[in-house]
């Protein structure tokens, strides 16, 4: 047949061809991408993406292959290690890590996942500039996690680099359970990939190539045809191989003559592809037959050496079998490397399935034993092989194979591997052995299914008891606790670290020693517990352990490194933030973050980084605008270019809910929440993207009161009585103002009162500064509501007094705007005017719109009392410019409110004497009337300190000595 003849692969394909070869021209120009070909098996998926890998090494660039296996355990970067494998060495290049790389070869030694990620992106970029670049991931729907999670990676930094990244899957196999049905979205999304998804070849495309291909009359072209859509389904693999049945039959030709078409009906078609293949083995020696299915129970690729080995027999043997088995198109060479792969996974099974079960397994364990016999095997394929053969060995090879991943920061897979060998080892099995298995599966699985991890260590504990294991007692302890306090059990989880911390110090100052096999699990714990008591609020008791942590009376295990300080400095950070000593705090958190990011921990880094930002910029230097600007803008670089393995990547600003708030980007907020409801990739609440109390304090900001309601339940279900300690301190006392401020709105005194010696308590525990100036203003407001005024006034010194030492810009901001609206409703209009103006300057300083608006709001209520109308229509049109885009629903009823009493004012536009305001004339009237006080602060719904007030105002302005002197001035003036 003419090499120029259409294929039937490729037939049909005009579309994806169009769309593969401007990704192609693109790519060698400098603008790579990712091209996600899915369809099912069979379909043509590899062979289209083989035909574009060819002519892109036509045209100058470096192809890389690395595939995917069924039958067999994928290792944890198994096709890119595969590929890279192939790439040529140059000392331009970042060294590759050791977890990419064959034993015998020497990589970096990278600590954490993200550090590997990093590096093979940064390594393909690199490479990608010295020759453009085309790499093929074929099969990815059996891809290890740790695959996935790299595809991620890269994919997302293509647009400025020269690479072609082609990835091939099977649709069928996708499933909604399946870790590639919630990548592959966002992968389009984030990396802008472009999806082709193959369907069977029409009857026209199937038409196409029978024209074209034979030379046929058109009535047996026509019978062709509809023969090929029949038994085939458009599926290209079969149609290929039914078509060389075809001429292997004699019954079609493809020479130029043109001849008849033979008799279809007559020849015996194989219906599936193990038909077509077990006929083209019975043309084969019985030796070649044995010698396909022992290279199939292999793998889909098949080293010459493991083959013979296997087979027990030579190395002409082998060749021979591979003479053949290329003649029948069963299998491929690898170019440059003494091995065969088989052309299509879909032969490889149906040769798998076709040896009898007893004798499969024999082959395995003849491939196990072959492989250890190497001298450097691969654990994952001893393990496969083994565990095919039913052998025990299995279980060792498997611990080996899941140790590699832990080291390589493949966690799911170390999983999935010390979750095999557990399932094969009996009731006789080493109990020590066992438990630390047991242990080791729970620490990498404890982001993925902390209950799974938890069950998982009691049992750990159990068979450390048993054996009287102290060291995997205690371990197990530790992180019981710590999977405790990421469940929200803050008591319970610290309870149990405290025990495990405790236990273990005594076993390492008695000499004993655990050897961690990664930097995360290398934790000493007493940093860690630190940390969450920094977080539960225990500042006191974390201080004490985090600086003696530090200062070295308690050293850390041996090789640790300075890892076990960054929980240490994580810990100190929130504790001086909490205690007001901002300086502090700022110091020891970017040291955590420092510490984090240099052992490959960044998305870790990237937490402390916004913890950093929340607790201590936004409160004590918020009116630092310029310098606000350029860490939140590092915050945001960062989050965006972290590698987040566990869970789904956020958008930059889901990191900073309280700048948004401040700022006024309340929509942003809004479809941030949004978007995380809406990933099937995430299953954490709606809050997980937001800090709640910042949530509660936007939706109670624009009047969702039930939403606000039900956030202080799910974070405070013991509402006013939750135990201080119990939660995360932060996230308690911000919701517990979020609580008190929601009954203050629907005057609901009781409960306000009950949520603010809540706030008090919790405060007052902690021995914490942060909060006690919001804490006062809301008391103000609490007595101001109940008709308090002296109290009211009291408070709202505290929180001025509070926001001053240590500054709080915000802090201020809020207690000169209450004072102001005190000073307002009491008559001291020009020691209101000075706190509102004072106010809006820091609204200003902070550059915060919403808190300018609430600011103005004041001034305009003030305005108003002063008889000041217009001054007072223009600041409620400005409210109302700022508050209408935000949806804030409250300030903007009060605004309408307002507005509607300067328009009935206007109506009557009544002028008094003296200068008296309105609410002056009505105490004046009660007055003349012969009302006490006190009568009048309850006709007026006044606290009787206000009414005083507003008589010394009176008797000034009427130049009045008494009451019976004013009273006579108002009947004088028809007032009484």
């Amino acid at each position: 047949m003419s090499p120029t003849l259409p294929s039937p692969i490729l037939v049909g394909r005009e579309r994806e061809l169009v769309a593969l070869h401007e990704r192609l021209d693109a790519a060698l120009a400098g603008q790579g991408s990712l091209v996600l070909i899915g369809g099912e098996a069979g379909i043509g998926k590899t062979a289209l993406a083989e035909a574009l890998c060819r002519e892109a090494a036509e045209r100058g660039a470096l192809v890389l292959v690395g595939r995917c296996y069924d039958l067999s355990e994928t290792p944890p970067y198994g096709p890119w290690a595969e590929a890279l494998a192939r790439a040529p060495a140059s000392d331009q290049l970042p060294a590759l890590p050791a977890a990419m790389l064959p034993p015998r070869r020497d990589g970096a030694a990278l600590t954490g996942q993200e550090a590997i990620l990093r590096r093979v992106r940064d390594y393909l970029a690199a490479l990608a500039v010295m020759q453009p670049v085309v790499l093929l991931i074929d099969d990815l729907h059996w891809a290890d996690p740790a695959s996935l999670d790299l595809l991620r990676v890269v994919g997302r930094g293509l647009a400025d680099v020269p690479l072609l990244l082609l990835v091939t899957y099977r649709s069928e196999e996708v499933d909604r359970g399946h870790p590639l049905a919630a990548l592959l979205p966002l992968l389009v999304r984030e990396a802008h990939a472009v999806r082709r998804d193959l369907r069977p070849l029409d009857a026209a495309s199937i038409g196409a190539l029978v024209a074209a291909r034979y030379a046929l009359g058109d009535r047996d072209r026509d019978r062709l045809a509809r023969y090929l859509v029949g038994r085939t389904e458009g599926n290209a693999l079969f149609l290929g191989e039914l078509l060389r049945t075809l001429e292997a039959e004699g019954v079609l030709h493809a020479t130029g003559e043109r001849r008849p078409l033979g008799d279809l009906e007559g020849v015996p078609v194989p219906t599936l592809l193990r038909q077509v293949i077990e006929g083209r083995l019975h043309r084969l020696d019985l030796e070649t037959e044995r010698l396909l299915a022992v290279a199939a129970v292999i793998g889909q690729e098949v080293p010459l050496s493991l083959w013979a080995a296997v087979g027990a027999v030579g190395e002409d043997a082998v060749l021979a079998a591979v003479e053949q088995g290329l003649a029948a198109r069963l299998v491929v060479e690898v170019v440059g490397d003494a091995r065969v792969r088989f052309a299509h996974a879909l032969i490889r099974e149906a040769l798998y399935e076709g040896i009898p079960g007893i004798r499969r397994r024999r082959v395995h364990r003849r491939a196990g034993e072959a492989l250890e016999d190497s001298g450097t095997p691969d654990p994952d394929a001893a393990a496969y092989h083994f565990q095919r053969a039913m052998d025990d060995r299995a279980a060792g090879w498997l611990v080996k194979a899941g140790e590699r991943a832990q080291r390589a920061y493949a966690w799911l897979t170390a999983a999935e591997r010390y979750g095999a060998a557990l399932a094969l080892m009996g009731d006789g099995a080493d109990a020590a052995a066992r438990g630390w298995l047991l242990f080791r599966f729970a620490i990498c699985r404890r982001y993925a299914d902390p209950d799974e991890a938890l069950s998982h260590l009691d049992a750990a504990a159990e068979a450390a008891e048993a054996v009287g294991d102290a060291m995997l007692r205690a371990r197990a302890g530790l992180y019981r606790g710590l999977i405790h306090c990421y469940l929200g059990d803050l008591q319970r989880g610290i309870a149990e670290m405290r025990v495990g911390v405790a236990a273990q110090d005594a076993l390492v100052a008695a000499g004993q020693t655990y050897t961690p096999l990664d930097a995360v699990d290398a934790t000493n714990g007493r940093g860690t517990l630190a940390l969450w008591l920094a977080n539960a609020g225990h500042l006191a008791e974390a201080r004490a352990l985090g600086e003696a942590h530090l200062a070295g009376a308690l050293p850390p295990p041996e090789g640790e490194g300075s890892a076990p300080y960054a929980d240490t400095h994580y810990a100190l950070g929130l504790v001086h933030a909490f205690g007001g000593r901002p300086d502090e705090a700022r110091a020891h958190l970017l040291r955590a973050a420092a510490i984090n990011h240099a052992v490959g921990h960044r998305q870790i880094s990237v937490n402390v980084m916004r913890l950093a930002f929340h607790h201590v910029r936004l409160p004590y230097g918020a009116d630092r605008v310029a310098e606000r600007g350029r860490e939140a803008a590092e915050l945001a670089v960062a989050q965006a270019g972290q590698a987040d393995a566990v869970r789904e990547r956020e958008p930059p600003e889901a990191m900073q809910p309280d700048l948004l708030l401040l700022e006024g980007r309340w929509a942003e907020i809004r479809a941030i929440a949004a978007y995380v409801a809406e990933s099937a990739a995430r299953s954490a609440p709606i809050m997980s993207a937001t800090t709640p109390e910042t949530w509660g304090e936007l939706v109670r900001a624009q009047g969702d009161a039930a939403t606000a309601r039900a956030l202080v339940v799910k974070w405070l279900p013991d509402g006013p009585g939750t135990v201080p300690g119990s939660g995360y301190f932060a996230t308690a006392i911000g919701l517990i103002r979020v609580a008190a401020a929601l009954a203050l709105d629907a005057d609901d005194a009781r409960h306000a009162r009950e949520w603010l010696e809540a706030h008090d308590r919790w405060l007052d525990w902690a021995g914490a500064t942060l909060g006690r100036s919001e804490g006062a203003a809301l008391w103000a407001r609490y007595y101001q509501q109940v008709g308090d005024t002296m109290k009211a006034y009291t408070h709202a010194e505290r929180a001025l007094a509070h926001g001053t030492e240590p500054r709080q810009p915000l802090a201020l901001l809020a207690a000169h705007r209450l004072f102001g609206e005190l000073d307002t409703e009491t008559g001291r209009y020009d020691d209101a005017g000075r706190h509102l103006d004072a106010s809006l300057a820091f609204a200003d300083a902070c550059a915060a719109p919403y808190e300018r608006a609430l600011t103005l709001l004041a001034m305009a209520e003030h305005r108003a009392a002063c008889g000041q109308t217009h001054e007072a229509r223009t600041l409620l049109d400005e409210v109302r410019a700022i508050c209408t885009p935000l949806d804030a629903q409250p300030t903007l009823s009060r605004v309408d409110t307002l507005a509607a009493r300067l328009d009935a004012a206007k109506a009557v536009a009544p002028v008094y004497p003296a200068g008296l305001s309105p609410r002056e004339v009505e105490v004046l009237r009660l007055l003349a009337e012969g009302r006490t006080n006190r009568d009048i602060a309850d006709a007026l719904f006044l606290s009787e300190h206000t009414v005083r007030v507003h008589v010394r105002n009176i008797l000034t302005k009427t130049a009045t000595d008494n009451r019976t002197a004013a009273a006579a001035f108002a009947r004088l003036h028809g007032l009484a």
